[in-house]
């Protein structure tokens, strides 16, 4: 397994000191979130790639996976602006994946609307990935449906449905795609009472991604910080024959005063648990 950094917690800092800091740990290989000030992906197109295809080489970094923010995006909106700014703004990042020669981009469900019956939203985003895969297809990009946090945890809640390994199995199902797989969040995972054996189970040979992350039912948080039993995740992980890429990235920004602190705390238990 390999880990990546992320510029997620960075948002309050420049891509140069971002990239400092990744070079610093010894991290070179980026789950890269386009976000201000790092980059700029707006609905209908992205800013020009190649300053930031610059620092990235100079620095010796490769983004491995994309992780657009959401926005006032959603998979799951009905026909209308959002619809089409959704669309036009995930092919866009789609693009730029292929731009940055990045293979992957990671996507959810975040900001359903709570009043559309969940058979609806569901159907939206099947329709939306659908198209959505066509484009990845011709980019050769792989997209990752990663599960969002539902009503049970009502201070991050992102959408009412999606938030579940065997909803995003049924969604796998319903758009039939090679293009499309999945990401693991295990602080997600937990909260929908899922496991990482039954993820393994469930998705064999379609996780694209792992986000190896502590956390509760208010957020995401650094290992250590949260309630989730961190190091039976990484034995499981690993137990199951899992060799692709963990990333560091955190949604958020509880830790915009100290970014690095997270990356430096998983890093040192990814260490221990190894020897």
């Amino acid at each position: 397994m390999r880990l990546l950094g992320s510029n997620g917690q960075y948002s309050r800092y420049p891509l140069a000191y971002f990239l400092q800091t990744m070079e610093r740990l010894g991290l070179h290989r980026l789950d890269f979130i386009p976000q201000v000030p790092h980059f700029f992906c707006g609905y209908r197109d992205h800013a020009d790639p190649r300053p930031l295809q610059t620092a990235l080489r100079e620095a010796g970094m490769q983004v491995s996976a994309l992780t657009p923010p959401s926005y006032r995006c959603s998979l799951t909106a009905p026909a209308g602006e959002q619809r089409e700014a959704t669309r036009s703004y995930y092919k866009s990042c789609i693009r730029l994946a292929a731009e940055l020669s990045c293979d992957r981009m990671v996507l959810g469900a975040a900001g359903a609307c709570w009043d559309i019956p969940a058979q609806d939203l569901t159907e939206n985003a099947a329709a939306m990935l659908t198209d959505l895969c066509k484009t990845a297809e011709t980019e050769g990009v792989q997209l990752l449906l990663a599960p969002v946090m539902g009503g049970d945890t009502p201070l991050i809640a992102e959408a009412p449905v999606l938030n579940t390994a065997a909803e995003l199995e049924d969604m796998l199902r319903r758009v039939d795609s090679p293009a499309l797989g999945v990401c693991l969040d295990t602080n997600s995972m937990s909260a929908a009472n899922d496991t990482i054996p039954d993820w393994m189970t469930r998705f064999s040979g379609r996780i694209g991604l792992v986000r190896l992350c502590d956390g509760n039912r208010h957020g995401w948080r650094a290992w250590g910080d949260g309630v989730l039993p961190m190091d039976i995740y990484l034995h499981q992980l690993r137990q199951s024959g899992y060799d692709g890429d963990v990333s560091l990235y955190l949604p958020g920004e509880r830790y915009i005063e100290t970014p690095s602190y997270p990356d430096e705390v998983t890093m040192r238990a990814w260490k221990e648990a190894a020897v």
